[in-house]
């Protein structure tokens, strides 16, 4: 009896034993292996959660990246007005203006400009560039042969009046009014052809608007503006 209990214990540390070391063996390496692969897709999986996607950001959200006026292709064509003998190109900028949905039109500010960063005064994309170097924009720029250029759509509100106040007292005078640019120089006087297209322009945005004002910069901006310069009143009531 002895004997054989002496076997059975030899035959079960011999087998049973050897068998249950190999399966925990087994179970470890399965959780770890498991653990392995859980680790390693882990961060993949932290990554999609936490990924924020940005806005797309437009080529044009810096300064610098601007597209040059001559590369507009609205810059290119011209609008007419055939009932009114009237021909406007279009030279839309992208600065110097804020988008308005239904802003009330009922004033008129006419004001003087020309370049003088470059040698020449009387360059238009000299001119369009300064407008550009302190952020602001005329809906309409007049030139010495009296072309009439737009940079603004009239629906929205362009910089172009700064600090200033209309007779009746308003302020904030860019959101009510159009502001129109002759190019000229302090010395110099506007042409024949500037004064008849800027009549022209008047008379065409008289029709669209109802205007009650027909202001020079100087006068909604007393003391600190005083164009436009050398301007004759009388050459466009006639």
């Amino acid at each position: 009896m002895k004997k054989s209990a002496v076997i059975l214990g030899a035959v079960f540390l011999a087998v049973i034993l050897p068998l249950a070391f190999l399966t925990v063996i087994f179970f470890l390496n399965q959780n770890h292996f498991s653990f392995i692969k859980i680790s390693r897709e882990k961060p993949e999986e932290e990554l999609k959660d936490n990924l924020i996607l940005a806005p797309f950001a437009p080529a044009d959200s810096e300064a610098d990246d601007y597209p040059a006026e001559s590369d507009n292709p609205a810059g290119k064509t011209a609008e007419k007005f055939p009932e009114d003998s009237l021909s406007i190109e279009n030279r839309l900028v992208s600065w110097g203006f804020a988008k308005s949905a239904q802003r009330t039109i009922d004033t008129i500010i006419i004001h003087s400009s020309y370049d003088a960063l470059s040698g020449n005064p009387y360059s238009l994309e000299g001119l369009i560039k300064e407008y550009r170097q302190y952020g602001v924009a005329p809906h309409y720029l007049i030139d010495r042969k009296g072309i009439i250029y737009r940079l603004v759509e009239e629906k929205n509100t362009a910089f172009h009046a700064g600090i200033s106040q209309t007779p009746d007292g308003r302020k904030n005078v860019n959101e009510f009014s159009l502001g129109i640019e002759i190019m000229n120089t302090r010395e110099d006087f506007p042409t024949r052809e500037q004064y008849a297209a800027l009549k022209e322009l008047i008379d065409f945005l008289q029709k669209n608007h109802k205007i009650k004002y027909v202001l020079g910069h100087n006068q909604i901006a007393e003391g600190r503006k005083d164009d436009p310069w050398n301007f004759d009143w009388e050459k466009i009531k006639k």
